[in-house]
């Protein structure tokens, strides 16, 4: 999870909050209108997440705030601004190392439609009301529909050359059945009545190949859990088949991790709102007799 505290442009469905205004789609019983806390799956009024080398903030509406990252001398702060409504409207980045420092904007329209904010592993960044663009200093992304169809227009700047990148998004209603892009798809969307993903299926294909993943997911009311993932692969004119599986405890978090090359357990100490302070995980490749490695995080949790 590194990555969304150096590159927090990128990141958006599962960490961050985008909208909360009972007024416009997405009205509080939507997963793409709830709070930072529950897509990240915590309970209670978070008020302070601690862990290894990373500090998260919440406001008391359960808006992700702030992030502090220190490691090897370098300090990375992300900051999240809000209007009144609850709309994420702007990010802050810096950090020491470099001495790197810049802004994200966005823009929100009233189409009426969930915008697939990333054409790649919608899972991770899943769906954002009435977005409209994102900018920062060295691309913009504009999402500009027509009828049921949307284009993502990327525009990406740098010192010697200007690019240039569309994907084309399907709707059916208010929420996306399909991406076309050149050398890779997303089909069979499907979703439940609060939002949530029920199905969907993205790959790669090219001259002599062909790889997707199947993805399933469980029936929730509240939290975005996978059920299963089928992977397919297909070179020389042969189709080969193979399957991840998760298992959860009765508080929704992972107990076991099964892909086709390795096998993951975790175990939780769980404080007296339901979120978890200490996870030990182990893990063997598949066949193994026993197990190979073992890891315990902890993490420290205030409450306003």
């Amino acid at each position: 999870m590194k990555t969304q505290l150096l590159f927090p442009a990128l990141i958006f469905g599962l960490f961050l909050f985008y909208s909360c205004d009972p007024n416009e789609i997405g009205t509080n019983g939507n997963y793409w209108s709830s709070s930072t806390l529950v897509r990240m799956q915590l309970k209670g009024k978070v008020k302070k997440i601690e862990r290894q080398d990373e500090v998260i903030n919440f406001n008391q509406d359960g808006f992700m705030t702030s992030s502090v990252y220190s490691r090897t001398g370098n300090t990375s702060t992300t900051t999240y601004n809000y209007d009144g409504s609850g709309k994420l409207m702007s990010i802050d980045f810096s950090a020491t190392e470099g001495n790197i420092s810049y802004s994200t904007n966005y823009t929100y329209d009233t189409h009426g439609k969930y915008v697939v904010t990333s054409p790649f592993h919608i899972y991770m960044s899943g769906l954002t009301p009435n977005l409209k663009s994102v900018a920062t200093p060295y691309s913009s992304t504009e999402y500009k529909f027509n009828g049921n169809s949307l284009l993502i227009i990327t525009t990406s700047i740098s010192a010697s050359s200007t690019y240039i990148d569309t994907t084309e998004v399907l709707y059916d209603g208010k929420y996306p059945s399909s991406i076309t892009r050149t050398g890779s798809f997303v089909k069979d969307m499907t979703f439940a009545s609060n939002g949530m993903f029920k199905t969907y299926t993205e790959g790669f294909t090219g001259e002599g190949y062909h790889n997707e993943s199947r993805y399933f997911f469980k029936t929730d009311d509240e939290y975005l859990l996978v059920d299963s993932i089928g992977h397919y692969t297909l070179t020389n004119n042969v189709m080969v088949h193979s399957k991840s599986t998760y298992t959860y405890d009765s508080k929704k978090n992972v107990t076991r991790e099964e892909t086709p090359y390795s096998i993951m357990e975790h175990e939780y100490t769980y404080d007296s709102h339901g979120n978890w302070t200490t996870m030990v995980t182990r893990s063997k490749q598949v066949g193994a007799a026993n197990w190979e490695n073992t890891t315990t995080e902890n993490r420290t949790i205030e409450y306003w």
